[in-house]
């Protein structure tokens, strides 16, 4: 049975922390070379009009490429939230709405809303250094795959469940001796517990005498081969100690 996760990503917090990368990286530099002033402005992302615009594109290109990696869980009935919060200044939450199976277990739904969080902030940082640092943003790219491994992690972390049968627990054979001359037939009947799947066999203790020509939802039919007694037997192929015998005469005429 499938279940309903819910992943929600803040915007601000996302792009505080792309701000607060960039910051340490410029002041890095700086502090290594005091005349890499001018370089360390173009590295940090700050609150300028066009720096923000670079930000907002890059979280909005991110977050398809999340949904793209997360589109065998990403539910299409209502509930998720994609481009269309982006660029809303009064919309911070960006909410993802995941269809998974009764393998995931419950305790990786916040790994996930963290892991996505860090995928987009690293995709974003890749993107951000790719025109100033080539070597800095294929270190990002590194961490994005990172990312998207720790995410394959979290999902069918629990075994496969066996499947659940309701197997008998009673059995009655309708009759308590069958008489039947050679040639004819017989069908034996039986009851088994209310709801259980039906798993019964039937064992001949002389198939000289009788033998057993088909199975229908009556029953075993049975036909006499060679006059004398026999006895045959009906039981569970799931339980051993659930087992009836009842007789059988043939005769030459029944």
């Amino acid at each position: 049975m499938n279940k309903s996760i819910f992943i929600t990503l803040y915007k601000t917090q996302i792009i505080e922390s792309v701000k607060n990368e960039t910051f340490h990286r410029g002041s890095f530099d700086k502090a290594v070379d005091a005349k890499a002033i001018s370089f360390a402005y173009v590295e940090q992302a700050g609150d300028e009009e066009y720096q923000k615009r670079l930000l907002l594109r890059s979280l909005s290109t991110s977050l398809e490429e999340l949904k793209s990696y997360l589109s065998d869980y990403l539910s299409t009935i209502g509930g998720s939230t994609g481009d269309n919060v982006i660029e809303d200044d009064s919309e911070d939450t960006i909410t993802l709405t995941l269809t998974v199976g009764d393998r995931f277990n419950h305790g990786y739904t916040n790994s996930v809303a963290r892991i996505s969080a860090k995928f987009i902030e690293d995709m974003m940082l890749m993107d951000w250094w790719r025109p100033i640092n080539e070597k800095q943003s294929s270190l990002y790219a590194k961490f994005v795959e990172r990312d998207l491994a720790a995410m394959r992690r979290c999902f069918n972390k629990t075994a496969p469940k066996a499947p659940s049968y309701k197997y008998p627990t009673s059995l009655k054979v309708h009759g308590s001796a069958i008489n039947i001359g050679v040639g004819e037939e017989h069908t034996v009947t039986y009851t088994i517990s209310a709801g259980a799947i039906d798993d019964i066999e039937v064992r001949i203790e002389d198939t000289h005498i009788c033998g057993s020509s088909s199975r229908s939802k009556e029953g075993f039919t049975i036909f006499g081969r060679n006059y004398g007694t026999t006895c045959i037997q009906l039981y569970s192929r799931h339980n051993q100690e659930l087992n009836q015998n009842i007789q059988v005469h043939v005769n030459e005429h029944s």
